[in-house]
């Protein structure tokens, strides 16, 4: 049997009715489009409301800044959208995949489900084959007659660096439309290159408050814009003002 972590998912409900019943939010906000840092907040829902849960820290987006993706939102007519290789982080609401990691057990305190990366699970991100925007483990697949796995191209899970040492799949493109992009992270921050490749990074003592606060019954959703975007939807989408206090 083909064990496929799927980061693609069907899509129910919009952007609205979905924020309306998480209790938990994720936000990063960018200055503008071509801006490859930002500023992320925590949001749980409380009895009086959206209660900020974090002191703000910084994040990386691509080296190239942000653009329109599928996610659970309804894009603008006529905006950019993200294609496959074009640096660029996604914005927009989305939903988010399990955590993963090097080690053999999550870190303390992290109650989130959680899975342990190998050197054979592959991030597929070639559009022609039918693992697009999935996580696949290579000893779980048919491979062809001359012993290639079914796609041309893909990330290793493992790496040389401590990048992705703990990493939070972004179910962005949830249909895995070919070219629109894919295998899309919240990670750990390089230290050598902060910009991403268009996955959203931060300093590791923040992604691990970050693991140890999610909860999976409230739902979390990432919201990621820049901040003219951000302001634009802020009533629409109901969503909490950030503090930086």
């Amino acid at each position: 049997m083909r064990k496929v972590f799927l980061l693609f998912f069907c899509c129910f409900g919009s952007a609205i009715a979905q924020i309306e019943t998480t209790k938990q939010l994720i936000i990063a906000v960018a200055p503008d489009w071509n801006s490859t840092t930002g500023t992320m907040y925590l949001f749980e829902m409380s009895n009086d409301g959206w209660i900020q849960s974090n002191m703000p820290w910084k994040v990386n987006f691509g080296d190239s800044g942000l653009v329109w993706a599928e996610g659970i939102h309804e894009n603008p007519d006529g905006v950019r959208m993200k294609v496959e290789g074009d640096h660029r982080s996604p914005a927009g609401v989305f939903e988010l995949g399990d955590i993963y990691g090097y080690g053999a057990e999550a870190p303390s305190g992290v109650t989130y489900p959680y899975h342990q990366s190998t050197r054979t699970l592959h991030a597929v991100d070639d559009r022609n084959s039918v693992f697009y925007n999935s996580l696949v483990d290579e000893n779980d697949v048919v491979r062809d007659s001359t012993g290639h796995l079914p796609w041309k191209s893909s990330e290793h899970m493992v790496i040389d660096s401590v990048d992705y040492k703990f990493t939070i799949p972004v179910r962005m493109n949830p249909q895995a439309i070919p070219g629109k992009g894919s295998c899309i992270f919240l990670h750990l921050e390089s230290i050598s290159a902060p910009a991403t490749l268009g996955c959203t990074s931060m300093a590791e003592p923040n992604m691990i408050f970050l693991m140890q606060w999610l909860n999976l019954e409230k739902k979390p959703l990432l919201v990621q814009l820049p901040k003219a975007e951000f302001m634009k939807y802020l009533v629409e989408w109901h969503l909490p003002v950030p503090s930086r206090n």
